[in-house]
């Protein structure tokens, strides 16, 4: 058995390794008190792989390494996984891990959701401003792994029901993403039309394709010039850049990995990647308005340029559309920061640079698309990649209300400010029927006409 001891501010994790004369002590030092129940979790659940464990004996912390295993290593994405394991080690194993898994009642987690929202100490991150509390945004997010993890409990007969399916979550609003207006979106794309600066230029694509495509970050990161017709104006969108511990490339079974981008340093923990999106729904054809293409058209001159003056050996040519001017990938974080500093260089007052990302632009296409489409939600999803309407609705319902808004605006002026018919919007004129034996007769009698006609049908083909 491992235990915990403390040492200064920190906390040591001691315990054996080996047999015979070979047992010898191990100390791993410099750790957190949550890092440290977690390893010691982790390595009595290592121990235990070994031996029979009894049901009723089980931990908590036991249970969710064997379902990290068996059940995370083969669904969850490289980014549900980080998020989900860093979630259970600072949350779950330090306040739960030692309870058995069938003690585990319903008030026992509303005891445990209390207390994280207002006892616990949020665990702080490096480069993140230090919270306060746990907030209930979080909590939300503990709960939805946890309910995950003890369905399969109950699927795998540990326990007879999930006490998480009924538990009481603190009320949480989910906050709505600010979306430039497409006033203002067309106030960036004129700053950034800059075929003579390749970084601004560049963002400047970016932005149409976010835009006219409805990409995330990461699709526009990993859009290449070989999934792109220009022929046809259709974009291919099958991958996505992303930056993965190579430790999980290995372990996730999920993970399709289509290129691995040779990395500058050696020794690092982590590579760039293009993979397949995390859902098939995400794969999807686009197609481009002409404006874009031609401006696709004009990026692709300039690296072509640039690819002549820095050679083979200064240009990394990988084939994206969107790159850095020596060819190598943009993760969506540096689209993110570029895309700030030109809202920064533009100092417009009307635009709330704190709340504007590079993925607000994606919600911004999504609104003009819906009311383009007067509300058609299979072709606004099937440009967007999401999995069902409701995903559309969900999060763009604001902008069907003022849509609905504006109906009822116009059913209190047309009918109950008015007579209280509904007349429909009168018809455009067909033209006239022209016969060809009346207008053959018509010309035959009148040769000026006819001289006029003749006039200018050349003119029109000269034209």
């Amino acid at each position: 058995m491992a235990s915990i001891v403390k040492r200064g501010k920190t906390y040591s994790l001691i315990y054996y390794e080996g047999e015979g004369k070979n047992r010898h002590q191990v100390w791993e030092s410099g750790l957190s008190y949550n890092a440290a129940k977690a390893r010691k979790a982790q390595l009595e659940y290592e121990v235990a792989q070994n031996i029979h464990v009894d049901r009723n004996d089980l931990t908590v912390s036991e249970f969710l390494y064997e379902f990290i295993e068996k059940y995370g290593e083969r669904k969850w994405v490289a980014s549900t996984y980080d998020g989900n394991v860093g979630l259970l080690e600072n949350y779950v194993h330090p306040y739960l891990g030692d309870k058995k898994l069938r003690s585990i009642r319903t008030k026992t987690i509303d005891d445990y959701y209390h207390f994280l929202l207002f006892s616990a100490e949020p665990v702080a991150h490096a480069g993140r401003p230090k919270r306060e509390k746990i907030n209930p945004s979080l909590i939300h997010d503990i709960h939805k792994v946890m309910r995950c993890a003890f369905n399969q409990a109950v699927k795998w007969e540990y326990i007879a029901k999930n006490p998480f399916l009924n538990a009481t979550l603190p009320e949480h609003k989910e906050r709505k993403r600010q979306a430039l207006t497409p006033e203002q979106l067309h106030k960036v794309l004129e700053f950034t039309d800059r075929p003579d600066i390749y970084d601004y230029y560049l963002i400047h694509c970016a932005i149409h394709l976010a835009f006219a495509c409805s990409m995330r970050g990461g699709e526009v990161g990993g859009a290449q010039w070989e999934r792109f017709d220009m022929e046809n104006q259709m974009l291919y969108i099958d991958r996505v850049i992303d930056r993965v511990d190579k430790k999980l490339m290995e372990k996730l079974s999920k993970m399709e990995v289509l290129f691995k981008f040779p990395n500058l340093y050696p020794g690092t923990r982590t590579v760039i990647v293009l993979k397949q999106p995390k859902t098939e729904g995400s794969i999807r054809n686009v197609y481009t308005p002409d404006t874009v293409t031609q401006k696709l058209m004009v990026l692709k001159r300039m690296q072509e340029k640039l690819k002549g003056e820095l050679g083979s050996d200064g240009y990394m040519d990988y084939g994206l559309i969107i790159c850095q001017a020596n060819g190598r990938p943009i993760m969506t974080e540096h689209l993110n920061k570029r895309f700030k500093e030109i809202l920064v260089a533009m100092g417009d007052p009307d635009i709330a640079v704190d709340d504007i990302v590079f993925h607000s632009i994606r919600h911004t296409s999504a609104g003009v698309k819906l009311r383009l489409s007067k509300g058609d939600l299979k072709a606004v999803q099937g440009d967007g990649g999401w999995n069902t309407p409701d995903m559309v609705t969900k999060r763009y319902a604001h902008i069907l209300d003022e849509d609905r808004k504006s109906l009822a605006a116009e059913m209190e002026a047309k009918f109950y400010q008015g007579s209280g018919s509904i007349e429909a919007a009168p018809a455009p004129k067909a033209a006239p029927a022209i016969d060809a034996a009346s207008l053959a007769s018509l010309l035959a009698s009148n040769p000026d006409l006819l001289t006029q006609v003749l006039q200018s049908v050349q003119f029109a083909n000269k034209a």
